[in-house]
């Protein structure tokens, strides 16, 4: 069987950084409202058949983001729901729980649920059972102090919840606004649908990334900055770029963002 490595680096290439990512969707935005409205019906047709193309990769490009997004949350699920019959996890009480919940301000005292699912690549947690799940693996490489770090990041999770429920749920009405709007510019089905997904994915992408840096910012009051960039650290050396993704921000912003708490942490204690 021929192995076809160049899918993988293609998609590798195609699945671009968030901040060419936000550019691309910028430019379909633009794009858009251009072709949408027809504003450059004045320059020669070539020309304009040339913006269309190019209207049409940028499509391409935002369609392969999402598809890939909702691929790997649904492959995670999936490995959550059918490949846990195998490995089903086992059930650990740690006592330091609870203590962090309690500095979050919150009450948890639910076991971790540990997984040697090797489908489950990093911890995760599902905020409507206020489940957390743990890969073995990590549990086995982390120190104590960075692994309630990582516990913390996931508490902080359940315990903005509700607010990050809120915000999708603003992301929709804002979405259905701008989409009313576009109905009145344009009946290209297309442009509308393309268009449409671009401003919604634009909005979701910083949400998510946001919800993870209060994550980190929660857990790092809660236990240690220090553990938290321990860990990052070492995920940072594992991966061969640090790019981010539509969900998640790069690691190196993450860590930059804990130094800036550690920093404020030692002036007040020379104050």
């Amino acid at each position: 069987m021929v192995k076809i490595t160049w899918i993988k680096d293609f998609g590798k290439r195609v699945y671009l950084t968030f901040k060419l990512w936000r550019t691309v969707l910028i430019s379909i935005l633009f794009l858009s409202l251009v072709l949408g409205t027809n504003l450059l019906s004045f320059i020669p047709f070539v020309m304009r058949l040339a913006l269309a193309l190019v209207y049409m990769l940028l499509a391409e490009i935002m369609v392969f983001g999402i598809v890939r997004l909702i691929t790997d949350s649904a492959g995670q699920i999936i490995s959550n729901v059918f490949y846990n019959r195998k490995h089903k996890p086992e059930k650990h009480y740690f006592p330091q729980v609870e203590q962090i919940a309690k500095k979050m301000g919150m009450e948890y005292n639910k076991p971790i649920l540990i997984t040697e699912n090797p489908s489950i690549k990093s911890p995760s947690t599902n905020v409507f059972t206020r489940n957390i799940t743990f890969p073995a693996s990590w549990i086995r490489r982390f120190h104590v102090t960075e692994n309630d770090a990582i516990i913390g990041h996931e508490l902080a999770h359940i315990k903005y919840a509700p607010r990050f429920i809120g915000e999708l749920l603003l992301i929709t009405l804002v979405t259905w606004i701008f989409a009313f709007f576009l109905a009145t510019i344009t009946w290209n089905l297309t442009i509308y649908v393309i268009a449409e997904l671009a401003f919604m994915m634009l909005l979701l992408s910083h949400v998510l990334r946001r919800n993870e840096f209060r994550a980190d910012w929660e857990s790092a009051n809660a236990t240690t900055p220090e553990a938290l960039i321990s860990v990052f650290e070492y995920l940072k050396a594992e991966c061969k770029r640090d790019d981010g993704s539509e969900t998640h921000p790069p690691l190196q912003a993450r860590i930059n963002k804990l130094i800036r708490l550690l920093n404020l942490d030692e002036q007040h204690t020379d104050n």
